[in-house]
């Protein structure tokens, strides 16, 4: 489950950075974007599966095992998650 939530992070990172991208006009066509996109998502979805601290920690919190901190934890990831989708549809760019 935790692999899933990851996979989603990275897809929104990727898609603001592509979109970042392409309002600077460095990716002009579709293809360019379609491939900056999953290229981006790709390596950091590699980097965070395989930085052990932040997979321990959000395994232990989806497992119970550092009790309520945990579960807000995941509570609030899964916010971020829910208003990183309604910018990235709303208004095509991250907001930071």
């Amino acid at each position: 489950m935790f692999e899933i939530i990851f996979y989603v992070l990275t897809l929104f990172a990727s898609l603001s950075v592509v979109g970042a991208a392409g309002n600077a006009g460095i990716l002009n066509g579709a293809f360019q974007r379609g491939f900056a996109a999953v290229g981006t998502q790709i390596v950091s979805s590699n980097f965070l599966l395989s930085y052990t601290n932040t997979e321990s920690y959000v395994r232990a919190c989806f497992e119970g095992e550092v009790g309520l901190v945990g579960y807000l934890f995941i509570a609030s990831l899964g916010v971020l998650i829910i208003t990183w989708a309604a910018n990235l549809y709303n208004y095509r760019q991250a907001i930071v």
